[in-house]
C-alpha cells in the first residue's frame, strides 16, 4: 500500500463526521485537494480517533502537510486540524553498516557536519528497528550521510535522533521532512543543530474571514418580572436577511417548550434580532435559552477582494448567483457588500448536519469559482540568478502564469506575478525556493576535435532538460580546454541529478569527428538538405566550403556510417 500520498489528523473527536473533513480538504483551507479515501481509526478508550485521509498524489500530501492548522467547528465544539504526513511502515529490511569511530576522532569530525535533530519519537519499537527506518528515510532524501544516532530519554519514554550529513542544505531539507511529520500517535519534531524546536504559531494564510451569530443577554443574571417569572433577551445579531426563516424557526420551537414558557419577539434595530424569553424557573430559562442558541446560529462568510479583484467579481454577478445550494435554499443568502469589497454567504445552522454540509459544499463551491475566474497578482523574491533561472522555467513549464520585474539588487530580483488567483495559490515559491539545489559537475574531455559538436549539443540537451522542468547552465568551451563543466538547477536529489549527468558526460565521451573530402559545393549543400530531412537522431552533419571537407560528429557509429555512404554515393553523380 502506498502511504507517500497521506496524510494522518491525531486525536479529532469521535463526533467530527468524516464526509465533513473531506469537504474541508476539497475547500481553499488546503488547497482544493481531491480526496480519494478516507479512513477512520478509533482510539481505544477513547472517544477520540486518527483520520487518514488519502490524495491525489504525494505532492499533494507534502502541500498539505505543510499547509497552516484550520479551525474547524463541528457543531459541538471546534478542532484544530493540522495534518501530518502518514508513514505506515517503520520497519525496514535494510541494515545501516556504519563505521564506529573513536570518540575524539568523532567530535573532531562533528564541528564541520550539519545535524538533522528529531525528537518525540515513540518508544514502541526496538533501537534496531527505528535506525533502520531513519536510515532508510534519510537515504531515500540525501545523497551521503554520515551518520544516525539515537538516544533513549528516560524520563521523557522517548528517543531522539541525531542524522549528522555534509550539506547544509540536505540537513534543512531532511528536517523539513521529518518535521510534523508522526509515527503513530507522536507528531515527531525536528529542526537544525542550534535552532530552538517550538511549535509553529498559527497564522491564517486566507484571505477572507467568517464570523457566526452574537448571543447576548439584556443582564448577567437572569431577572424576574411582577409576576415572580424568570426573563432573559435573547439577541441575534445581524441577521435581517434570514428574519423569515428564524422566526418561523422561532415558532417551531415554541411548539416544543410548553405553554408555560414565552418567546416574544422584542423591538429589533441594526439587523438585530431581539426576543424575551419568560419561564417560570431559572433552570428553565437556561434550558430554552440554550436550545434558542444551538438551533438558531447564523453563521456568516466573508470573503475578502482587493479593489481591482472586487471590480472583476462585480462582472460575474450574473454567473455567481447562478451558484445554488443543492437543496433547502431558504437557509442560504448570498449578497455582496461594497464598502468592505467583500462577498458574504450567510447560512442559518439549526445543528442539522446534512444541512452544514450543504453549507460547506456550496461555500467551496463560490469559493472555488472566485478563484478560478479571478485575475490577480502578487510580489515574490528570488534570491540569486541560479534561482532565477529555475523561476522562469518553472513558469514557461505551466503556462499559467506571468511576470515582470519590478525591481533588481544585485542578483536579487522582486518579482510581480500575474495570473487567475487559484494558480497563484498554488504556486508557492518560498516553498518551492528551500528545495532548489544548485550542483556542479566536471568531466574530462576525452577527444577535444569534438569540442565544437558539444557546444552545438549543449543547446539541445538545455532544451530537454528545460522540458522537465530541470535548468542546465554550460559557458562556452574554449578550442584547447580540458574539461566540460556543467551546473544544474533543480529540485531533484543528488542521486537523479549523477545519473542525467552521466548520460550527458557518457554521450560526450562516445561522441566521434568523421571528416570526408568532397570538392563539388553545390552538390555537398544538397547533401546537407537531404540528411537534415532524414531527420537522424543525434547526427551533426556540416560541410565547410574553405576546407573542402565534410565534418560529422555522433556517438553513433551507426549514423556516422550512414552519413558517409550518403556522401560516398553522390561523390560521382
Amino acid at each position: 500500500m502506498n502511504s507517500m500520498n497521506k496524510v494522518e489528523l491525531v486525536k479529532i473527536p469521535a463526533e467530527v463526521d468524516s464526509e465533513d473533513l473531506k469537504i474541508v480538504f476539497e475547500s481553499n483551507a488546503f488547497g482544493y485537494q481531491t480526496v480519494i479515501d478516507v479512513q477512520e481509526k478509533p482510539l481505544e478508550n477513547s472517544k477520540l480517533k486518527n483520520v487518514i485521509i488519502e490524495l491525489e498524489s504525494a505532492e499533494a500530501a507534502k502541500q498539505v502537510a505543510k499547509s497552516a492548522p484550520f479551525s474547524f467547528n463541528f457543531g459541538s465544539g471546534e478542532v484544530l486540524i493540522r495534518p501530518v504526513l502518514y508513514f505506515d511502515n517503520i520497519a525496514s529490511q535494510h541494515k545501516p553498516n556504519q563505521e564506529v569511530k573513536p570518540e575524539k576522532t568523532f567530535k573532531k569530525e562533528l564541528a564541520k557536519l550539519y545535524t538533522c535533530w528529531i525528537g518525540n519519537i515513540p518508544n514502541k519499537y526496538a533501537e534496531d528497528k527505528l535506525e533502520d527506518f531513519f536510515t532508510k528515510q534519510v537515504e531515500n532524501n540525501s545523497d551521503k550521510y554520515h551518520s544516525i544516532k539515537l538516544i533513549f530519554i528516560k524520563k521523557h519514554n522517548k528517543y531522539q535522533c541525531f542524522i549528522n550529513l555534509y550539506s547544509h542544505q540536505e540537513a534543512e531539507s531532511l528536517a523539513q521532512h521529518f518535521n510534523g511529520s508522526k509515527m503513530d500517535d507522536s507528531v515527531l519534531e525536528a529542526c537544525l543543530r542550534g535552532f530552538e524546536s517550538a511549535e509553529a504559531k498559527i497564522q491564517s494564510q486566507s484571505d477572507s474571514e467568517s464570523d457566526s451569530s452574537e448571543f447576548d443577554q439584556e443582564t448577567s443574571c437572569a431577572k424576574t418580572n411582577k409576576e415572580g417569572k424568570f426573563q432573559k433577551i435573547f439577541r441575534i445579531s445581524k441577521s435581517k436577511n434570514l428574519k423569515a426563516l428564524i422566526k418561523k424557526q422561532i415558532d417551531e420551537i415554541k411548539l416544543s417548550i410548553g405553554d408555560d414558557i414565552l418567546v416574544n419577539e422584542e423591538f429589533s434595530r441594526k439587523g438585530n434580532l431581539s426576543f424575551r424569553v419568560v419561564a417560570p424557573s431559572e433552570a428553565k430559562l437556561s434550558d430554552v435559552l440554550a436550545k434558542l442558541k444551538s438551533k438558531l446560529n447564523v453563521i456568516r462568510k466573508k470573503i475578502k477582494f482587493s479593489e481591482k479583484e472586487y471590480a472583476q467579481i462585480q462582472n460575474l454577478k450574473s454567473q455567481l448567483i447562478q451558484i445554488k445550494p443543492n437543496r433547502n435554499k431558504e437557509f442560504f443568502n448570498f449578497y455582496f457588500e461594497d464598502r468592505s469589497k467583500c462577498v458574504v454567504i450567510e447560512f442559518l445552522d439549526t445543528g442539522d448536519k446534512a444541512l452544514k454540509r450543504d453549507y460547506f459544499n456550496y461555500l467551496n463551491q463560490i469559493e472555488k469559482f472566485c478563484d478560478e475566474k479571478i485575475e490577480s497578482q502578487k510580489e515574490i523574491s528570488v534570491c540569486g540568478s541560479d534561482h532565477f533561472e529555475f523561476f522562469k522555467i518553472c513558469l514557461k513549464n505551466s503556462n499559467d502564469l506571468k511576470y515582470d520585474f519590478t525591481s533588481k539588487n544585485g542578483t536579487n530580483f522582486r518579482i510581480n506575478l500575474f495570473g487567475k488567483k487559484i494558480n497563484l495559490d498554488k504556486f508557492n515559491w518560498p516553498e518551492l525556493a528551500k528545495q532548489i539545489k544548485v550542483v556542479k559537475f566536471d568531466n574530462r574531455i576525452k577527444n577535444k576535435s569534438v569540442i565544437s559538436y558539444i557546444n552545438y549539443k549543449m543547446r539541445h540537451f538545455k532544451s530537454e532538460f528545460e522540458k522537465i522542468g530541470l535548468v542546465l547552465l554550460c559557458d562556452k568551451i574554449e578550442a584547447n580546454s580540458d574539461t566540460l563543466s556543467l551546473k544544474i538547477v533543480s529540485t531533484l536529489d543528488s542521486k537523479e541529478l549523477q545519473t542525467k549527468v552521466d548520460e550527458i558526460f557518457s554521450y560526450f565521451d562516445k561522441t566521434k569527428l568523421l571528416t570526408v573530402n568532397f570538392e563539388n559545393a553545390t552538390a555537398a549543400k544538397q547533401i546537407e538538405k537531404d540528411v537534415e530531412a532524414m531527420n537522424l537522431p543525434d547526427l551533426d552533419l556540416k560541410y565547410r566550403d574553405d576546407k573542402k571537407k565534410f565534418f560529422i560528429n555522433s556517438a553513433d557509429q551507426n549514423a556516422l556510417n550512414l552519413a558517409k555512404l550518403i556522401i560516398e554515393s553522390k561523390r560521382f553523380k
